[in-house]
Order: structure tokens, then sequence, then C-alpha cells
């Protein structure tokens, strides 16, 4: 009997690795119009919660009790729009709690309806969209593809970049730069959310196996400023912060990241797209849909190191939105 148990385990695990095996070849072999993820989610589908959820109060965390508001952002709007929400609590003489994560603690926050207001730095996957909660977008802002900047490589094909993530190009020579081999970097994080790095490749099964995963920004940066052989990506404003001197960014196709109309005008890839929450019905706050508005208004004042397309800037060249959401690219 133990013989036949260890039999079937073992055509269980060498099924399993013939599975894994085929799957990494067929996502291989994609054509590449299939390669790029969803920008987007629907906005008209809802996840169901239960009826004592939907009932549930705001009830804020002990860091913000006594306060007007509470609020959580992810790494990328907190120091961005910090000083506005800090000049409409002056302004209004209301106390304000702000707190700093990540889309993870923004999304747990909402899920717990611990905050007014949650912040994210990518458009809500179906999972975030919660009864009761509506999404507001306050822009968009360039993700590089970033070398060492002895690496003479200075553009990059589209087609070529996603390939070389998805581990088919080998050598910098292929593209123009030294003969030494290729390391893609990659920081898969929020993968159950559109947008971001599935702009580049759409599912985590689509990059190389020879991929170095990072689990921070400056791990990113300083893994990339460090080895002359490696290509990572990163949000711009990131870059300004943690390398803006000890990495380089590459165009692609032509079209530089940094430039203030490549993401407006859908001349350039990769973004990402900075959202804001607020309650509809039950745990509506006056206040907070007065915040979101003013930071709405006033996202063109933000500083130009942030790199942020303003929303007010896509609509006027054909990006599309429902209501205050970004729902889809320029045609």
């Amino acid at each position: 009997m133990g013989k036949v148990v260890a039999e079937a385990l073992k055509f269980v695990a060498v099924f399993s690795i013939i599975v894994a095996l085929a799957s990494s070849v067929w996502a291989q072999a994609q054509p590449e119009e299939s390669l790029e993820g969803p920008a987007f989610s629907d906005p008209s589908k809802v996840y169901e919660m239960p009826k004592k959820w939907l009932e549930d109060p705001i009830e804020y965390e002990p860091e913000a009790a006594g306060s007007d508001l509470a609020v959580t952002l992810d790494q990328h709007l907190f120091p961005a729009i910090l000083p506005l929400i800090n000049k409409f609590a002056r302004e209004r003489n209301v106390k304000i709690s702000v707190s700093e994560g990540t889309c993870g603690t923004s999304a747990g926050r909402l899920l717990r309806k611990a905050v007014d207001i949650a912040g994210f730095c990518c458009p809500p996957g179906e999972l975030d969209r919660l009864p009761g909660v509506e999404f507001h977008t306050l822009g968009v802002e360039p993700i590089a593809l970033i070398v060492h900047p002895n690496n003479p490589v200075d553009d990059i094909k589209l087609e070529d970049a996603r390939r070389v993530f998805r581990g088919l190009v080998f050598s910098w020579a292929e593209l123009g730069g030294d003969d030494v081999s290729i390391q893609p970097v990659g920081r898969l994080h929020c993968k159950l959310r559109p947008g971001h790095w599935r702009l580049l490749l759409g599912n985590e099964d689509l990059f190389s196996p020879r991929l170095e995963e990072v689990g921070t920004i400056p791990d990113m940066i300083t893994l990339v400023a460090n080895n002359p052989r490696a290509i990572g990506y990163e949000a711009i404003q990131m870059i300004r912060k943690y390398g803006a001197i000890s990495v380089k960014m590459l165009k692609v196709d032509g079209v530089d990241p940094a430039h203030p109309s490549s993401v407006q005008y859908g001349r350039y890839p990769f973004y990402r797209t900075l959202v804001l929450t607020t309650w509809k019905g039950k745990n509506e706050n006056r206040l907070a849909g007065e915040l979101v508005d003013y930071l709405l208004e006033n996202s063109g004042l933000l500083e130009k190191r942030f790199g942020i397309v303003p929303a007010s800037s896509l609509r006027k060249t054909g990006w599309k939105f429902e209501g205050d959401e970004l729902v889809g690219e320029p045609e």
C-alpha cells in the first residue's frame, strides 16, 4: 500500500512539473498583442459584502481618534498631496489624521471601514470596489525603465522591452549595448490590480525565470544602480527620490518618460494611476468629499518633481472618465 501511495505522489509531482512547464511555454509563445495587461477594471462591478458589513459605521483607528477626517495614503500620494491636505485643514480649521502606507494598507482600512479617504497608486481591482466606495482619479505618473548610468543604451523599442523582461533577449549587444548578459529586475506588487507593471507584461507568469524580484522601491533602484547588466522600472518621483544620479531612464520608442506631455498625450506606455476614495450613502462624510474636490481642483499645483499629470490635463487629451474615475486611455 505504501508503495502505491509513493508512486501516486511521484506521478502527481511529475504531472505538476509538466503542467508548470507547459504553462510557461504557453505564456512565452503568446503573440505580442496579448502581452499587455488591463489598464483599468470595470467600474460597474461591485464586490458583494455581508449585510452586517453594509450596516457597520466608520470607526477610526486609535491614531485618528478625535479627528474630523481619517485618511490613509500610499507612498506615492503621501508626499505629493500632504501639503495640500494640511493647507485645507488650516483653512477649514479641522483636524485631519493622515497616515502613510501602501495600496494594501488602503485596501485593508477600507475593508475595515477605518478611514474616510484611502489613496492608491494603482487603479482599483475588482476586490477594491466595495459597496458605497467611490473612486476619484487625481492623475497619472510615468513609470520609467531604468538601467545603470554607464549602460550605453538610451532608447528601447516597446517590443524589445517586453522581450527583455520575458527572457527572450539575453545580451545588451542585441540592443546596441555592450556584449554582457541582461539581468531583468522586477517588483511584482499589487498583482490583483490593473495598470502599473502589468502594462509591461500582463501577468507574473510572462516574466523571465531569470527575473530578480525585489520587494521595495529602494531595493529596485539600488540593485539597478549597482549592476551594469540590470534593467528595472520605477515611477519617476521615486527615481528622483532614491536615485536621480545613480540610474538612467530609458526612452521607449524615442519617447522620454520624463517629458510632461509623454503620458498626457498617450505616447508613453507605462504609468501609475493615482486614486482617492470617498464613501457614498450611509458612511458619506461631506468634509471628505470637499477635501477630495479640493485636491482634484488644485492638482495642477503639485510640485513638478512628482511628475504627476493631473486628471484635468488628461481630460483635455481624450482620456476616458466615468464621473471622477479614469477608466480608459485616449484613442
